[in-house]
């Protein structure tokens, strides 16, 4: 009789953990078509940010001022607010996804993504020259490949 319950027990323990086992390979599953959807949809949310973001004052002072001359202090900050309240999701992503990186780090990602000249994002990121960005860009591409973000990487800057 022993021996019956032993062997109930194990085969209701044996039960147990393939229905646990199961249901973690089904969520493991509906989790992975969740990421995939939400890949698919990355590009489009990009593009509604900038799109948000280029209807701000501040992009349009970008235009009329970044071409010849550097942005203030003030109108740096102003800036900064705007980058984060226009790429709220972006910003959330690169930097759950790659800690390492600096808030101006993200900021610089954010001008990236818009498409501008790099000697505007210099003006932009206060008269910095062209070759520091190059160098910036390297640094960002170094520390997003060492957190596994080379498809985020890309997305980020494939309009240059």
């Amino acid at each position: 009789m022993e021996l019956l319950i032993g062997l109930w027990r194990r085969g209701n323990l044996f039960l147990r953990q393939y229905s646990a086992l199961f249901y973690a390979f089904n969520f493991e599953k509906k989790l992975k078509n969740s990421i995939m959807e939400m890949n698919e949809l990355l590009p489009e949310v990009l593009s509604m940010e900038c799109k948000l973001f280029k209807k701000m004052d501040s992009y349009r002072l970008i235009e009329q001022k970044c071409d010849k001359k550097c942005l203030t202090p003030n109108e740096q900050q102003r800036l900064n607010a705007d980058i984060h309240y226009g790429f709220s999701w972006l910003i959330k992503t690169v930097s759950e996804a790659c800690p390492s990186l600096t808030a101006e780090d993200i900021v610089f990602c954010c001008l990236e993504k818009t498409g501008l000249d790099s000697i505007i994002i210099c003006h932009c990121m206060g008269c910095i020259s062209k070759q520091s960005i190059n160098q910036r860009k390297y640094r960002i591409k170094k520390k997003m490949h060492e957190a596994k973000c080379d498809d985020l990487f890309e997305l980020i800057f494939a309009n240059k």
